[in-house]
């Protein structure tokens, strides 16, 4: 399991792999992975930082003044999903 307690900067690293991944399988092998949503209010940084308006640094630290992070758990194999439980 994978977990990320923030927008840091491995959070981002993993955001970009994934986003720029050119494979149709996923660019990791993890089963679990938890940290925050990359939601229509990040998409918008991304855009900037991929577009080259803004830096890695300046991604982060406009991702700072966000409020309201939300959290996502990603269940991305069958041995994921066969460890979730209906309470």
């Amino acid at each position: 399991m994978l977990i990320f307690d923030g927008y840091t900067r491995e959070w981002a690293d993993f955001i970009f792999l994934n986003r720029n991944n050119p494979k149709s399988e996923p660019a990791h092998d993890y089963d679990i992975i938890y940290g925050p949503i990359a939601n229509d209010r990040v998409w918008v940084q991304i855009g900037k930082y991929e577009a080259g308006d803004i830096t890695l640094d300046q991604f982060l630290e406009n991702l700072k003044y966000m409020k309201g992070i939300t959290f996502q758990y990603y269940f991305g194999t069958n041995l994921a999903i066969q460890q979730l439980k209906k309470v």
